[in-house]
């Protein structure tokens, strides 16, 4: 007789068995064919997916495909131009999709420089994105949101709370200057955009080649990205929003780190014998003076101890409404973002008032005004060969973070007895080199518009694009109890660092729009002043004690102040 415990092993294998064929008998093999619903033609690259799953496939160059799906599955088909299709299978093993192409976006209007133009109309290279559209994911600004949204355009995260996303238009286009794009808000030249909340914006239009910038001159040389904000509705109804959301952010993938068994068979490989701090007597000896724990029951995970979740929260509040004559948008925000590394984060406040007022049938006047204020806290030992994710990895696991008994609560290494010298970077990043940016912005303008006939209007705008920062940093007096570089500093430095950017702008525009027969002609004339003044002071001294935190009698202090001007005339 078999024993109980075979029967039951044959049991669960029979029962394996029939759980795999009913699982492969349920699956359908389905071939089809997509074409176009308005000539019949083949459309080549579509995709079509199982919904809810990632079983995918693409249509061939005579627009056939085959896909193996449950026998009640939904098939999704998307291509670029068309409108998606959801079909149900319900068994079958043949289908065939005509897709409707998708036209309406020709007639959508796009900002192109000092105008608008509907998409029909234009040739050059433009790219267009909706509110709706950006704030499908939280994004502390809105070139975070860009990311992957947009054709021809490169946007790469830093990751770094409050610091402004690399923005590539077509690829970069000078090795030793910026690559940066311009941006223009509400017609308001600007180069940092990490102060504006993107829950204002209605769209934006990204001029992508020369005839599509060539209005912006010089500027333009790395593409435009022109962003119109909201304004109040026209419909006589007060309109109130509350947009606010919080999440989470993770460090979810990581590195697999020695911990301290493999430490000491990486230090036998390596250096051919073991480093001291292992072997006896070091190894039984507590990892600081009071303490129960030995390096030998020491085994830090340096990864558990540098990341944490980072929480992230948002809010804005909007309050809009207007009539034919008049119409009014107020919004004000709250950002809250917290970094997965020690003493990282953003805060930032922002305001924004808009309106517009038409006096007659000749005269309209309106404004914009923006404001925010934010804070960056930041690390400055984030980038480099050693910095904080860098010891991360490097520092052994038999060393521990805090050592309670020495100058500043942290522990660093002894190169002598721990075979090697990187810096304890949770020290580095709390106790070294936090610091903290902060920055005043407002920006602004105020327009006159003068309808001289329907076919010939004038446009004369003032606008202002001002910055205040201030960076500090205060390194204390500390001492780790390690012998290598940078373990200990005898003087507290302070850096203290303020820069002033104040631009105004002053736009003529003359626009001539007028039909002749089946022949549509638009001239635009523009007169542009831009005038930038800038300041920047930087301030360095020594203290001697970690209770003075100013400059004021300093040891060694060092102070520079620079002034710049310039001016730009466009015609």
């Amino acid at each position: 007789m078999l024993k109980k415990s075979d029967q039951l092993r044959k049991t669960l294998c029979l029962a394996l068995i029939l759980f795999i064929t009913g699982g492969l008998l349920a699956q359908n093999r389905v071939a089809g064919k997509i074409t176009n619903q308005s000539d019949n033609q083949p459309v080549v690259g579509a995709t079509v997916q199982e919904k809810g799953a990632t079983n995918t496939t693409v249509s061939g160059s005579d627009g056939t495909f085959t896909i193996t799906v449950g026998n009640n599955a939904t098939l999704v088909i998307t291509f670029v131009g068309y409108a998606p299709q959801e079909i149900k299978v319900n068994g079958r093993n043949s289908i065939s999709v005509a897709m409707q192409p998708v036209v309406a976006g020709l007639n959508e209007v796009v900002v192109i420089g000092y105008g608008t133009q509907r998409r029909a109309n234009v040739t050059s290279a433009i790219s267009s994105i909706d509110n709706k559209t950006l704030n499908e994911v939280p994004a502390a600004n809105f070139s975070q949101a860009l990311q992957g949204r947009l054709a021809g355009i490169t946007v790469v995260n830093n990751g770094t709370p409050g610091s402004q996303p690399i923005v590539r238009i077509r690829g970069i286009s000078s090795i030793s200057f910026s690559s940066d794009p311009l941006y223009v808000i509400d017609g308001i030249p600007t180069g940092d955009i990490s102060s504006f909340d993107m829950r204002d914006i209605e769209s934006i239009d990204v001029l992508k080649d020369a005839s599509a910038s060539a209005i912006y001159g010089s500027r333009a040389t790395n593409g435009v990205i022109v962003i119109t904000t909201k304004r109040g509705k026209r419909d006589g109804r007060l309109h109130v929003g509350l947009n606010t959301y919080y999440g989470v952010q993770k460090v979810t993938k990581r590195l697999d780190l020695l911990d301290r068994e493999g430490f000491k068979k990486y230090a036998i490989a390596y250096r051919g014998s073991q480093v001291p701090r292992l072997l006896p007597p070091e190894v039984d000896k507590p990892i600081y003076t009071g303490a129960t724990q030995t390096y030998g029951q020491t085994n830090t995970n340096w990864q558990d101890e540098y990341f944490r979740d980072g929480p992230i929260s948002q809010t804005n509040i909007d309050l809009n409404g207007g009539n034919e004559i008049s119409r009014f948008s107020l919004t004000g925000g709250y950002t809250n973002q917290q970094g997965t590394a020690p003493t990282v984060a953003f805060t930032r406040y922002n305001f924004k008032l808009s309106s517009d007022h038409n006096l007659s049938k000749v005269f309209t006047i309106g404004e914009t005004i923006f404001a925010a204020f934010s804070t960056q806290y930041g690390d400055n030992n984030s980038g480099g060969t050693r910095s904080n994710l860098v010891n991360v990895i490097r520092m052994m696991p038999h060393m521990p973070v805090y050592d309670p008994t020495s100058n500043g609560g942290f522990r660093g290494v002894n190169a002598f007895l721990d075979g090697g010298d990187p810096t304890n970077p949770i020290e580095d990043a709390v106790l070294k080199n936090p610091t903290k940016n902060t920055v005043t912005k407002i920006l602004g303008n105020a327009y006159l518009d003068i309808n001289f006939t329907s076919w010939l209007k004038f446009k004369s705008s003032f606008g202002v694009d001002y910055a205040n920062g201030l960076f500090y940093r205060f390194q204390p007096i500390f001492n780790d109890n390690g012998t290598i570089n940078g373990s200990s500093a005898t003087q507290a430095s302070i850096t203290n660092n303020r820069g002033i950017s104040t631009v105004l702008l002053f736009t003529e525009q003359l626009t001539f729009d007028k039909r002749f027969g089946g022949h549509h002609v638009i001239a635009t004339g523009v007169f542009e002043t831009q005038e930038q003044k800038t300041k920047n002071e930087n301030g360095f001294g020594n203290q001697p004690s970690n209770d003075i935190r100013v400059l004021n009698n300093a040891l060694n202090q060092s102070v520079s102040t620079t002034v710049g001007q310039n001016f730009l005339v466009s015609l």
